[in-house]
C-alpha cells in the first residue's frame, strides 16, 4: 500500500469564471491565488519534479521587483500556473494577510457575481484581442492623432466599460493565446501602438504578468542561438520582434516556461498522486504510474493538470466512498479506448514502420516477409471481427530463433511498433527481460514477477528464454513456478498481447548451444502455444559491409569506396568462424575504427578543422582497426603471437577486391 506523501502545493491554477450583473452580462476570469504557497513550497515543488518553474525563484528574489513580467509558454495552463507561483510568493514576500485574515477578506469581497472587485488574490485574466479592440481610455482622445485612430476606431463603436478599466491598483494578467488574435501583419504598426498604449494603462498596478502562448517556442528559441545574422530587435512581426520591442519598451522581465513534454513525465506522476492525496486515496501494492504517465504525454489536450484530475475522478466515480478500497491499475482500463489514438505516432511526420523495417535492415528478407504476414493475419481477422465473422482469432505468440547479434530484438521492437500503428495492439510498452529475470528471489515470488510482466506491458520479449531452466531443461521449484505463471498469462494474453520468445537456435548455432530446442522440447505447453517460428540467418560478409556502412552513414561518417575490399576480406574470414558475432561484430568493428580516425586527425594539430577533416573514416583507420580485432582475437583464443609490440603490417592489401 502506497500513500502519497510527497505532494505539489499547486495541481493546478484555479482558473475562476464569473458573470457581472449589468447590462451586457459581462463575463469575467480571474486567478485564484492560494494562499499557503510561498518560497519555501515553490522550491519544494521545484525539487520534487516541476522544474518547469525553476527560473521563478530569480524573479521573486530579486531587490528590485519587475512590473512587467512576460511568460513565453507553449502551454497556457502552465503558464497561468506560473502565474499563480509569482502572485502568491510575492503576496507572502510582502505579508499581506494571514491564512485567516485573507479568508475573511475573500468572504467580504465576495460579491455572489454580481460585480467585480479588485483584490491581490484575484488576478483578473484579460485576452489580448478584446484589450485591444477597445483601447486604452487614457490614451490621447483625438481620434485623427497618427497612429491613435486604430484603438479610437474601436473604442467608439462600444458604449459600454469593460470591467478592467477599473482594475488599476492590484495584478493584472493578459494573455495572448497566438499570434494571429493580435492582428494582421499589415496593420502591424497601428495594433503595436494599440497594445502599447493598453499596457501602459497598466503601469502603475502592482504587477503586470503578460502571457505569451507560442507553440512555435522552440524554433523560436533555435533560431535565437543559430540566426546570428538576424536583428532580432527588427526581426519580422510573425517571429520574435515585436516580444523583444515590448520588453525593451517596459523594463519587462522574461521567463521561457520549458514544457517539452519527455522532461515532463515526473511532473505529470505527482499530478496524480497529489489527486491521489486530494481524495484519501491510497494505492495498491504494486500500482503502476508509468503507463498513465505515457497515455498523459501523448495526448493531446493541453490542460494536463485538469485533464489527470479528470481520469482520476472518473476512475473512481462509481466508488461509495474514498475508503471503499485501494486504487489499482485495473481502474484505469478505460483509458485503453484512448491508447490506440493517442500513442500511434503521427504519420505525416515520422516515418512508416514497414518502410523503416525494409529500409533500415540489412538482408532477412525472409524475416521481413514472415514480419508483414504475421501484420496482415491480424489485420484480416480486425476486419473479420467487424463483419462479425466468427472464428477471427489469432495467437500472437512467437519464438526467434538466430545466432548472436542478427538483430532479434531489433526486429521484435519494430513488429510491435508497426502493430502499435495499426492500431492491433492498445499500447506500445516495450520490455525485454531475460529468462532467469523471471525467477524470484524466493518461493512464492515467480509467479507475482511473471504476471506483472504482462500485466504492465504489450510488447514482450523474453530473451534466452532457455535461461529460465537449467541445462538440459531441468527445472527446479522457482522455475516451476514461473513456468506455471507464464502458461496461465500466454492462455489469457495470446491475442491482445504480442510475445515473443527469443534465443540462440537454427542450423547456424552448433547442437552444444541450441539451448532454445532444449528449452521448447522440454516444455511443452509453451510449445503449443507458440503460433509461428521465425528464424535470423547470420549475415553474408557482403551483408557485414552493408551494415558497416550502414552504421557509419547513420553516425554522419564518409567511407572511402576503397574500404570495401578490406572489409569484404575480413568479414569473409570472420563468418566462418564459430564465435562470430555478426550485426555486433560490425559494430565494434567500427568504433574501432574510430579510434584511430580521431588519432589521425588530432596529430595534426591544427587551430580548426574542416567539416569533411571530421567526417571522413579513411583506409588505414579501417585497415588498423581490423589488425587490432584480430589481434585480439588471437589473444583471446590462446593463440600464439610473436612478442613484438604492436601489430603486424602484413596481410592485408584488400584494395579493390570487391
Amino acid at each position: 500500500m502506497e500513500t502519497a506523501k510527497r505532494n505539489l502545493s499547486v495541481l493546478k491554477p484555479y482558473l475562476q469564471t464569473m458573470i457581472l450583473d449589468n447590462e451586457v452580462k459581462e463575463r469575467v476570469e480571474y486567478l485564484n491565488i492560494p494562499t499557503l504557497v510561498d518560497m519555501k513550497t515553490l522550491k519544494a515543488d521545484i525539487r520534487k519534479g516541476a522544474a518547469q518553474f525553476s527560473g521563478l525563484e530569480a524573479l521573486i528574489s530579486k531587490k528590485k521587483e519587475p512590473r512587467y513580467i512576460l511568460i513565453t509558454t507553449k502551454n497556457l495552463e502552465q503558464g497561468y500556473l506560473a502565474v499563480t507561483y509569482l502572485a502568491a510568493c510575492f503576496n507572502r514576500k510582502h505579508g499581506m494577510y494571514t491564512d485567516q485574515e485573507w479568508d475573511k477578506y475573500l468572504n467580504e469581497t465576495d460579491t455572489g457575481d454580481r460585480e467585480w472587485t479588485e483584490c491581490e488574490g484575484r488576478i483578473p485574466v484579460i485576452r489580448e484581442k478584446d484589450l485591444i479592440s477597445y483601447g486604452a481610455p487614457s490614451v490621447n482622445r483625438d481620434p485623427f492623432a497618427e497612429r491613435n485612430y486604430f484603438v479610437e476606431g474601436f473604442k467608439n463603436n462600444l458604449q459600454h466599460r469593460p470591467y478592467w478599466t477599473e482594475c488599476v491598483n492590484y495584478s493584472v494578467c493578459i494573455v495572448s493565446r497566438n499570434e494571429s488574435d493580435f492582428c494582421a501583419p499589415f496593420q502591424f504598426n497601428m495594433a503595436e501602438d494599440a497594445y502599447e498604449s493598453c499596457l501602459r494603462y497598466f503601469q502603475n498596478n502592482e504587477k503586470v504578468y503578460l502571457i505569451r502562448c507560442c507553440s512555435n517556442m522552440d524554433m523560436i528559441e533555435i533560431q535565437d542561438l543559430e540566426d546570428d545574422s538576424s536583428d532580432p530587435y527588427m526581426a519580422d512581426y510573425s517571429r520574435d520582434g515585436r516580444w523583444n520591442h515590448i520588453v525593451l519598451s517596459f523594463s519587462a522581465d522574461e521567463f521561457f516556461l520549458n514544457t517539452d513534454e519527455k522532461k515532463m513525465k515526473k511532473y505529470y506522476r505527482l499530478l496524480f498522486r497529489g489527486n491521489f492525496a486530494a481524495r484519501n486515496i491510497v494505492t495498491a501494492k504494486g500500482f503502476s504510474y508509468e503507463r498513465l504517465v505515457n497515455i498523459i504525454s501523448v495526448m493531446t489536450d493541453q490542460d494536463k493538470c485538469q485533464l489527470i484530475e479528470n481520469i482520476v475522478k472518473y476512475a473512481v466515480k462509481d466508488w461509495d466512498s474514498p475508503d471503499e478500497r485501494m486504487i489499482e491499475n485495473k481502474d484505469f482500463d478505460f483509458l485503453n479506448r484512448f491508447c490506440r489514438t493517442v500513442v500511434r505516432r503521427k504519420k505525416e511526420t515520422k516515418k512508416d514502420e514497414k518502410s523503416g523495417l525494409l529500409d533500415e535492415l540489412i538482408g532477412m528478407d525472409e524475416v521481413k516477409k514472415q514480419v508483414l504476414n504475421v501484420v496482415n493475419i491480424m489485420k484480416y481477422n480486425r476486419i473479420r471481427r467487424r463483419m462479425r465473422i466468427g472464428g477471427s482469432v489469432y495467437h500472437n505468440v512467437h519464438v526467434m530463433l538466430g545466432a548472436p547479434g542478427t538483430a532479434k530484438t531489433t526486429v521484435a521492437r519494430i513488429m510491435g511498433q508497426m502493430m502499435v500503428d495499426e492500431q492491433l495492439l492498445s499500447d506500445n510498452r516495450f520490455v525485454c527481460v531475460n529468462g532467469a529475470e523471471l525467477k524470484g528471489m524466493y518461493v512464492g515470488h515467480s509467479a507475482p514477477k511473471t504476471k506483472a510482466l504482462f500485466e504492465q506491458n504489450d510488447i514482450i520479449v523474453i530473451d534466452e528464454a532457455y535461461a529460465l531452466v537449467g541445462d538440459y531443461g531441468e527445472v527446479d521449484s522457482f522455475s516451476k513456478e514461473a513456468l506455471a505463471q507464464l502458461i496461465i498469462e500466454l492462455e489469457e494474453h495470446s491475442t491482445d498481447k504480442l510475445v515473443i520468445f527469443a534465443g540462440y537456435g537454427g542450423k547456424d548455432v552448433t547442437d552444444k548451444n541450441n539451448k532454445m530446442k532444449e528449452f521448447l522440447d522440454a516444455n511443452p505447453g509453451i510449445k503449443s502455444r507458440i503460433t509461428s517460428t521465425i528464424y535470423f540467418p547470420s549475415y553474408s560478409p557482403r551483408e557485414m559491409v552493408g551494415i558497416f556502412y550502414h552504421i557509419a552513414k547513420r553516425q554522419n561518417y564518409l567511407l572511402s569506396k576503397e574500404t570495401e575490399g578490406i572489409l569484404y576480406n575480413y568479414f569473409e574470414k570472420r563468418v566462418k568462424d564459430t564465435n562470430f558475432g555478426n550485426g555486433r561484430e560490425a559494430r565494434s568493428l567500427f568504433e574501432t575504427s574510430l579510434l584511430y580516425t580521431a588519432e589521425r586527425v588530432l596529430k595534426q594539430d591544427k587551430k580548426s578543422y574542416t567539416r569533411a577533416e571530421m567526417q571522413a573514416v579513411e583506409y588505414e583507420d579501417v585497415e588498423k582497426a581490423i589488425r587490432q580485432a584480430e589481434y585480439a582475437d588471437r589473444i583471446q583464443n590462446g593463440s600464439r603471437t610473436d612478442r613484438r609490440i604492436g601489430f603486424e603490417t602484413s596481410g592485408h592489401s584488400g584494395r579493390n577486391t570487391i
